[in-house]
């Protein structure tokens, strides 16, 4: 997949080469902070996690080819860093070995989800007469990096230092597909300001926790909570 989008974004560079004969083809550097958060899909029964916002850099290389004067193709390659941090509680229901009971642990955690991606945006523009441009298109997003911490906030040692809480917990996805929508602000030719809202349309990954082994005949269970991406990104791009 990375190998296709590298030459996706040659195949844009080879047209922003013929496009020089017609209008100037530009080339640039954008940098700016992406807003990142998701939304979640609880399985059944169980209560959805409580999310707020993680904040990440994103920049990398930029083109304006021009089609017409008012169409332009504006393809991105960019380093983007997304995540969440969130909170959920759970009951761990077990078989106490020594007693052959059940028993239950009330955890409350606290988690923090990074992700760094590398992302191609083949975005089009309409420039109106008033420096501002109307940008849309999808996006390919490739999975580099993945980090995951989960915490318990309880009071209790033994249950921040429970076992179930080491046990892999999220399950990354490599690959998202998305759609931006946005707009620019010419400051002047080369020098934009830029803001898009990103939703992603894949899972980029699963967060699941056991919270029964199927003690005293009942079925094992986990709370699986699907997650997709979403995010406003605020950037500042010059072009040569």
């Amino acid at each position: 997949m990375k190998k296709i989008t590298l030459l996706i974004f040659i195949t844009f560079i080879s047209l922003g080469m013929f496009a020089q004969s017609l209008l100037p083809t530009k080339y640039g550097i954008k940098l700016g902070a992406n807003i990142a958060n998701v939304s979640s899909t609880a399985n059944e029964d169980v209560k959805n996690i409580d999310n707020s916002a993680l904040v990440g850099i994103a920049g990398g290389f930029y083109m304006e080819i021009a089609l017409n004067d008012k169409w332009y193709i504006n393809p991105e390659l960019v380093y983007v860093q997304k995540g969440v941090l969130f909170d959920y509680d759970f009951t761990h229901i077990y078989e106490n070995t020594s007693t052959n009971q059940a028993e239950k642990d009330e955890h409350n955690t606290s988690n923090e989800l990074k992700l760094a991606y590398i992302e191609l945006n083949p975005t089009i523009s309409y420039k109106t007469p008033y420096k501002i441009a109307l940008n849309f298109g999808p996006s390919l997003s490739f999975l580099i990096e993945d980090e995951y911490i989960m915490t318990d906030t309880g009071d209790d040692d033994a249950l921040q230092n429970h076992e179930v809480l080491k046990e892999g917990v999220f399950a990354a996805e490599s690959f998202d597909v998305g759609l931006n929508l946005g707009l620019s602000y010419y400051i002047s030719e080369n020098l934009i300001i830029d803001g898009k809202v990103n939703r992603g349309f894949m899972s980029i990954g699963k967060v699941a926790k056991e919270t029964n082994t199927g003690s005293d005949g009942n079925e094992p269970r986990e709370s699986i909570f699907d997650l997709k991406s979403k995010g406003i990104v605020f950037s500042v791009a010059y072009l040569f």
